[in-house]
């Protein structure tokens, strides 16, 4: 599964599906991206929201896209935050595991995120982040390609330091034999968190994927396990990496051709 944490207007998002934070009604109402999906989708899915009678906190419920460019817009209902008394984080994290599930059941591939709460609801970014991220990484495996599509650029860092941090972990807590694929696998997950092309160009996106890789490289030959402080070193790493290189990049075959590439260029 490729995951990425982008900036952008998530009602011209041409996934599968998109998923809305929406309000418990499902009409609209729970904040500017809610309204605006609902403007931008129609008086239909309006109507096909109310037909739906309502969602409980935690839970998901899909319709068509209509006027929207996604085929589907999923729309799960988040906690309001009142300062995680009330088993927040817990129909947080259910929101999300719910959406990937319908996606999954309806066979869809490509599936796009707001911030679940976070702009509507009152839910830190940061906290709503570190729930999430683990449960996107690991419960949307099945799935082809998971987009996070944020509204500003503080939204976007703390969304993929979070997604850097779980796969520094991963790292740190992998077992000898499987450092050396999940290191490939990482710097190119890594990678990927920022790319804004659907078909970046091979070569220059192995390009990147080494250069990860030297950036990494002092936390990758400290011997396991590394401190929390060593992780968060190398995360900071992993930051300026993005803030120099930029998510621009040449368009080219794919994804697909990226390891052919890499792994003759390391040889």
């Amino acid at each position: 599964m490729q995951f990425r944490v982008l900036l952008g207007d998530i009602t011209t998002w041409q996934a599968d599906a998109i998923v809305n934070s929406a309000s418990s009604s499902l009409l609209g109402m729970s904040g500017s991206i809610d309204n605006a999906i609902h403007r931008a989708g129609g008086i239909s899915l309006t109507a096909a929201c109310r037909s739906l009678q309502g969602c409980h906190t935690g839970e998901a419920k899909m319709t068509k896209g209509y006027k929207l460019p996604a085929k589907f817009v999923i729309h799960a209902v988040g906690p309001i935050w009142v300062g995680g008394k009330r088993n927040e984080e817990a129909e947080l994290i259910s929101c999300y595991r719910k959406s990937i599930h319908i996606a999954e059941e309806a066979n869809l591939h490509y599936i796009a995120f707001t911030s679940i709460s976070t702009e509507d609801k009152r839910y830190p970014r940061q906290r709503a982040a570190s729930a999430v991220i683990p449960v996107i990484m690991t419960d949307g495996t099945p799935l082809t390609r998971i987009d996070l599509v944020c509204t500003d650029q503080t939204m976007q860092d703390t969304y993929t330091r979070a997604a850097v941090m779980f796969w520094l972990q991963h790292l740190n807590e992998a077992h000898k034999d499987e450092l050396v694929p999940m290191v490939e696998e990482a710097m190119i997950s890594l990678v990927m968190l920022r790319i804004e092309s659907d078909k970046p160009d091979p070569i220059a996106l192995a390009e990147r994927v080494r250069n990860m890789k030297r950036v990494l490289r002092p936390f990758l030959d400290m011997s396991q396990p590394r401190s929390i402080m060593d992780i968060e070193k190398a995360a900071d790493m992993v930051m300026q990496t993005y803030a120099e290189t930029g998510s621009a990049i040449k368009e080219g075959n794919g994804l697909e051709d990226i390891l052919p590439s890499y792994c003759q260029e390391e040889e």
